[in-house]
């Protein structure tokens, strides 16, 4: 028998064992199980988040079994999931008393100081697990590092992780949880090269496939991210996740219609998924194609009343086609659904400003620049509609504001642009010095916005000698 046929048959066990233990719980009758099959069964309900039948499990396997360390370990490790970590720690000392040399023993004991806070004694469990032969010193490593995820310190798992591949390059639970991590930490191209070491032993995982395309997406690489999801697919042609990102990545790379196509194949097998019907809708938004637009929009709506993107989405559509008041209640709809959005908030001040109502585009300005006051575009937004309006000196105090909020070099040019315009030349060659030394290179933006300055003497000066005094 191959390995392939081996594992079937211990899958079909474990499955028949599981499927007469859980029928054991529903009839009141107790059935016998080996040592082994406990395990498994107690292994498989955890995994599964069953807390209390996997107790139920290891409870009968031990008085089956009272002689079974390795029953007594995984009742521990039940124990330990249900918080009683006392508990759980008399039943790791009776087995180490028994088998001092059993490296699971210590590594379920250090897992046990460490959710009681003992860093120390853990450490100290942990290096004896280390010590003891019965077992590969890279799954050891890799064991610790899956406490300390237990625990929430995932900076101490990510170094063990990195121990364990150092002795085995090979260990494809190291490799896929610091590819995982390392994607979660934003560093995107170690978890490339992480999730491709794995793919290079095991290609035909499609999970690892399906995670590389995420990373992928992230760091911009659309194509890449395309070609993993595929491969995703191909392996599993029920992971219908995989039409959905390939979607998502189509539509990154601004080819629209082959989105809309994968967007269209997911809904076929998940008709009520109102993000997909926003996706959709957004791709025809882009494609200015606004009746299929909305009416994917409308349709997520129907769905689920709740999903401010597609209310919002509506609200763009009648912004475009000039329908303000539509726009404003579609809008409101979507920011009563997230208030906490403020690109909801800014493109309700622009729609307000549009239709000539430029106090209520300053009320939502002011919410949208509590929200988000880094967002620069925000705050020259707001100086674009009081200056539609004629507000010069508000617009000066807003970019007053802005500037001690906001560390955008662009805000200090433009400050610098109203206050010229306005003949405070003293504050603006002021602020323009500060400008200049924190980004010269935007000064473009300032000439932009007042041309004005490319006539001006004192400041051609100013940027020529900023310019000696501070060569590229």
């Amino acid at each position: 028998m191959n390995q392939e046929e081996s594992k079937y048959f211990d899958d079909e066990n474990i499955n028949e064992a599981l499927n007469r233990f859980k029928a054991s719980l529903v009839s009141g009758r107790k059935n016998y199980f080996d040592i082994s099959e406990f395990e498994k069964i107690v292994d498989f309900l955890l995994d599964e988040g069953d807390i209390n039948s996997s107790e139920i499990a290891a409870k009968q396997g031990i008085q089956i079994h009272p002689g079974a360390i390795q029953l007594k370990l995984k009742y521990a490790q039940v124990l330990l999931s249900k918080g009683k970590h006392k508990s759980a720690m008399k039943y790791i000392e009776l087995a180490e008393r028994i088998e001092p040399d059993n490296s699971d023993i210590h590594l379920i004991k250090g897992s046990a100081w460490l959710a009681m806070g003992e860093k120390r004694k853990a450490q100290k469990s942990f290096a004896r697990a280390l010590q003891t032969g019965d077992r590969d010193k890279d799954e050891v490593l890799y064991n610790i590092g899956a406490s300390y995820l237990q625990i929430g310190e995932t900076e101490n798992a990510v170094k063990y992780f990195e121990k364990a591949l150092q002795i085995n390059p090979e260990n494809e639970m190291a490799l896929y949880d610091l590819g995982f991590f390392s994607d979660q930490e934003g560093d995107y191209q170690k978890s490339i090269e992480y999730y491709n070491r794995y793919l290079d032993y095991d290609p035909y995982n499609f999970s690892v496939w399906f995670n590389l395309g995420i990373s992928y997406n992230k760091s911009g690489e659309y194509e890449k991210a395309i070609e993993a999801y595929e491969f995703a697919l191909v392996l599993n042609e029920d992971f219908i996740q995989s039409l959905f990102n390939i979607g998502n990545a189509y539509a990154n790379i601004g080819k629209y219609d082959e989105a809309i196509q994968k967007y269209t194949e997911y809904l076929e097998f998940d008709p009520d998924n109102d993000d997909a019907m926003c996706y959709l809708g957004e791709c025809y938004l882009s494609l200015e194609d606004y009746i299929h637009s909305e009416y994917y929009y409308q349709e997520a709506i129907k769905i689920n009343k709740d999903n401010d993107t597609a209310w919002f989405g509506v609200g763009l559509i009648m912004w475009v086609e000039k329908k303000w008041n539509e726009s404003i209640i579609f809008i409101k709809k979507a920011i009563k659904a997230d208030n906490s959005n403020s690109e909801y908030w800014l493109t309700m001040a622009k729609v307000y400003s549009d239709s000539g109502s430029p106090e209520e585009a300053e009320d939502a300005l002011q919410q949208a620049s509590s929200l988000e006051p880094e967002n620069s575009e925000i705050w020259l937004t707001w100086v674009d509609v009081l200056m539609r309006y004629g507000k010069v000196h508000k617009s000066i105090n807003v970019m007053r504001t802005a500037i001690q909020e906001n560390e955008d070099v662009l805000l200090k040019y433009r400050i610098v642009a109203l206050l010229l315009e306005n003949k405070q030349e003293k504050e603006a060659f002021k602020i323009l010095e500060v400008a200049m030394e924190q980004g010269f290179l935007q000064i473009k933006y300032f000439f932009d916005i007042y041309p004005k300055a490319l006539k001006n003497r004192r400041i051609n000066k100013l940027v020529d000698k900023f310019r000696t005094n501070n060569p590229l």
